[in-house]
């Protein structure tokens, strides 16, 4: 067979692949002026090159050689208001972080392990330690402030893709921000309340609210929490986008109550409830909801036919009504009993009852994701030994600071990772992808999707040495509307476009 390439020494041809000796790389197939011109007119047929290949506006902040605690340090003198934080206390919050962000845990003990291996100062561990402790009493370090002033610094720049899109589209109804809101607990003794921006299958953690777990609360405290949670959350996002948010919940936050909330925030609402929920229809008939979908396979979109062609009538479906001992609220809804599953899924939506709000409750997952970054899968919070839950919630606010660090680092890698997965499927481009991959097929999931952006940004700051330097870090957040990294990095590897 004609050859036109080259042949190293110790390597051999066979069938037009060149093979090389033990611990080389892979064989590639020969390259030959035929092959190279049909690969190129495959490409062009397909269209797929294009959108492989098309380039991703981002500004990367590249390795420096600036140690982790001065480069949080002066991150943190940036974007808190002198005024209320102090060079000190600037000081003692760039410590807690960087302890964070460099040990797997978050007991005090290792968190000072981790700082005294940074060489921050001369002090042992023993004494940085009594530090953390102190910043743990330091009131500044609430949540409720700290966390709102770090964030109405950092959104803008974090969201300037939404941004952007939400001027070319200022008319348009169609939510851009999703928020999740969810709670969960440390051991027996606090309870957390956590809203944060779902991303690419985690959550990015904005604020957070801590009190006492399993000791009544007066009455109406818990919803005073819950609505002031959610009201600092609109504060803290850039004026342009406050009112293009969707609030993704589970079930314990489908209620009368929320709905009224939500309609006075100017939010749009997905939200789980119990399957014993009145629904009255259009025709004046009312319902159970778990009625409307009786057995697995079946969906229900009220009038709405999700799959209809598109008209050029695009107003909205009538609305039915909900929660009839609480006077009824007015609502869309969306049931769905997927085969397999134990239940259906219930969902009351302000938006058009349609698929994608089946696909959008799905992104509620994302803050268990997080979660198990913060527990079992990360800083092992259950070890922490802080009970108090004030003290407790000066410690998630370092953990927020240093999950956004985290994965501004594993966004960063995260893009790295697509631009070799593209440029390998046009290597390997089969035409027409759409055929070997139809819809129902599952597409093969390479190596990079196993790891969460979470979990890729605890690898970067493993992989340095954080006296002398940080990773490359990215402040601008891409592809929001991408589901999971998981179904991404698949599609990439698969030669679709994001």
């Amino acid at each position: 067979m004609a050859s036109y390439g080259v042949t190293r020494p110790g390597t051999t041809e066979v069938n037009g692949i060149r093979t090389g000796l033990a611990g080389e790389s892979m064989p590639r197939p020969i390259s030959t002026p035929r092959r190279a011109r049909s690969v190129r007119r495959a490409r062009e047929r397909s269209g797929v090159a294009a959108l492989a290949a098309k380039p991703t506006q981002m500004a990367v902040t590249a390795a420096e050689d600036i140690s982790t605690y001065q480069s949080i340090f002066t991150w943190l003198r940036e974007r808190l208001p002198g005024r209320c934080y102090s060079l000190p206390a600037c000081k003692r919050l760039a410590i807690l972080v960087s302890g964070l962000l460099v040990k797997p845990t978050c007991t005090l003990g290792a968190l000072a392990a981790g700082v005294e291996g940074l060489a921050v100062s001369d002090a042992g561990a023993e004494s940085i330690e009594r530090r953390l402790r102190r910043t743990l009493h330091d009131e500044r370090m609430d949540p409720t402030k700290l966390l709102s002033e770090v964030f109405r610094r950092i959104l803008p720049e974090l969201l300037a893709p939404l941004r952007e899109q939400a001027a070319s589209q200022p008319l348009r109804r169609q939510p851009l921000v999703r928020i999740i809101v969810d709670e969960t607990s440390h051991t027996d003794r606090v309870h957390m309340l956590v809203a944060g921006l779902a991303y690419r299958g985690i959550v990015v953690p904005l604020l957070v609210r801590t009190w006492q777990q399993n000791t009544p609360q007066p009455e109406g405290a818990y919803h005073a929490e819950l609505h002031a949670l959610l009201h600092d959350v609109q504060q803290i996002l850039p004026p342009e986008l406050r009112s293009r948010v969707l609030l993704i919940a589970d079930r314990g936050y489908g209620t009368a109550r929320m709905i009224d909330l939500l309609l006075t925030m100017g939010w749009q609402w997905l939200l789980r409830v119990q399957g014993q929920t009145h629904v009255r229809l259009p025709d004046g008939t009312t319902h159970s909801l778990r009625s409307l979908t009786p057995r697995p396979g079946l969906t229900w979109f009220g009038p709405h036919d999700p799959d209809a062609p598109p008209s050029a009538d695009d107003s909205d479906p009538p609305p039915v009504h909900v929660f009839k001992t609480s006077g009824w609220r007015q609502t869309q809804v969306v049931a769905a009993w997927a085969s397999g599953t134990a239940e259906p899924w219930l969902l009351l939506t302000s938006l058009k009852p349609s698929r994608d709000a089946i696909l959008d409750y799905t992104r509620r997952w994302s803050i268990e994701r997080l979660f198990l970054s913060w527990k079992s899968h990360g800083w092992q919070l259950e070890a922490s030994q802080v009970r108090d839950p004030a003290r407790f919630g000066r410690l998630l606010s370092g953990m927020v600071i240093a999950t956004l660090w985290r994965l501004a680092a594993g966004v960063a890698h995260a893009e790295k990772h697509l631009a070799t997965l593209r440029r390998r499927a046009l290597r390997q481009l089969r035409v027409p992808p759409a055929a070997d991959h139809p819809a129902t097929t599952p597409l093969p999931r390479p190596y990079a999707a196993k790891r969460s952006l979470f979990t890729q940004g605890i690898d970067c700051w493993q992989h340095i040495n954080g006296r002398h330097q940080i990773p490359p870090l990215l402040w601008t957040f891409l592809d929001w509307e991408v589901p999971t990294w998981n179904a991404q990095a698949s599609r990439a590897a698969a030669g679709f476009s994001p």
